[in-house]
């Protein structure tokens, strides 16, 4: 029995795997009639045979030419000749060297020749995929079976983003409700699967909702005092014309980065110490409700600390590109502090370090009020 259910679980996880693997592909690849084919970098020499880089006055790049063989689609194996620039359109511009990979987008001629050529993009998907089935496998051999489960819920999670979430913000519905209500969701179905039903995992579900709509209520709150925009850089701009759509909510989507951001520190912070306080009510039946708050609370101020360092120092891991600019010009910290990027960052470290510190209380009262009879599971 215990074999066909261990097989069962196997089979769901590689499907899903396949699920996600067609996902990113789908994500990778574009599928139109004009979309990019793979090529591989044989020289780096001009047509003329002169190797001598030139400079792009705007962007200052170094680039020249190189000689490209096609390796798909229907021009396989031509060597066609193309300007160094890898240009994917938008504000970044690198080069190719000998034995890259790369994407090229081809435009041909009534008889089916290559009128036009450039490089899109190195490749980059390929190694991608390899670095995700080291971090399954690892799950799933280190993990055992709470592993696998980890393995399940991830793919839920990244289902939910890629497919739900992005999808519906970018047709214009309302980030702050549809991040509110699928944190919410995939927190509680993420629980489940990895803990399954039982009062550890219902005080979990009980700290978390509650740390994330804590962080949620001051997103909204101090978005609105301080003011922001949520217009942080120019890939957040794009969204504009990506979108269609001129009303676009980024207050919204500065909301919704908060709110996921905050998810799987709160989510870690609340199964933790419902775990301990599911281990300490195991060894002692007798043990009173308020030395079980005590207890859950105990654990909390041990991992408290460093979670929200990890939290703080995720956000300024993901914008040191924005402090060393802002910081080279040796403004003053209130100059600092009041430009609308770094008002945003410190939103996010904020809102999800309060959240997640006020999880602590939630998830031991919850557990402690969930243990209070006599323990039956």
């Amino acid at each position: 029995m215990v074999k066909n259910r261990r097989n069962v679980i196997i089979g769901i996880v590689i499907v899903l795997m396949a699920v996600v693997f067609l996902c990113f592909k789908n994500i990778a690849e574009n599928n139109n009639d004009n979309a990019p084919v793979h090529g591989k970098v044989i020289s780096e020499s001009s047509e003329d045979g002169n190797s001598e880089q030139k400079s792009n006055n705007t962007s200052g790049v170094q680039h020249g030419k190189v000689q490209v063989k096609i390796t798909s689609g229907s021009h396989k194996g031509e060597v066609v000749t193309l300007d160094n620039l890898v240009n994917d359109k938008t504000f970044h511009e690198s080069i190719a060297y000998k034995g890259s990979e790369v994407l090229i987008n081809l435009d041909e001629n009534d008889d089916g020749s290559i009128k036009s050529a450039y490089i899109y993009e190195i490749v980059r998907y390929k190694y991608i995929y390899i670095l995700l089935a080291v971090f399954i496998i690892l799950l799933a051999i280190i993990g055992g079976k709470k592993g696998i489960k980890s393995i399940v819920a991830l793919v839920l999670t990244c289902i939910v983003i890629l497919k739900i979430l992005i999808p519906l913000i970018i047709k214009g519905y309302n980030p702050v409700t549809v991040s509110i209500v699928l944190c919410i969701g995939v927190s509680i179905l993420s629980l489940l699967i990895i803990s399954g039903k039982n009062k550890k995992t219902m005080a979990a579900i009980i700290g978390t909702i509650g740390g994330v709509l804590i962080a949620a209520i001051i997103g909204i709150l101090m978005s609105t005092f301080l003011r922001l925009t949520g217009l942080s850089d120019e890939e957040l701009q794009m969204l504009v014309y990506i979108s269609q759509n001129t009303s676009f909510d980024f207050r919204g989507l500065l909301f919704s980065s908060i709110l996921m951001g905050a998810l799987g520190a709160v989510m870690d912070v609340s199964m933790s110490i419902a775990s301990s306080i599911n281990e300490i009510r195991e060894k002692s039946e007798n043990i009173s409700t308020i030395e079980l708050i005590k207890s859950g609370m105990n654990v909390g101020r041990d991992i408290m600390g460093t979670m929200a360092n990890t939290l703080i120092l995720a956000y300024v891991g993901g914008s040191m590109y924005i402090l060393m600019l802002i910081s080279s010009y040796n403004l003053p910290m209130f100059r600092i502090l009041n430009q609308d990027v770094i008002a945003s960052e410190i939103l996010k470290s904020m809102a999800g370090s309060i959240g997640l510190t006020l999880t602590i209380p939630i998830t031991a009262a919850a557990a402690a009020w969930l243990y209070r009879k006599k323990y039956n599971d």
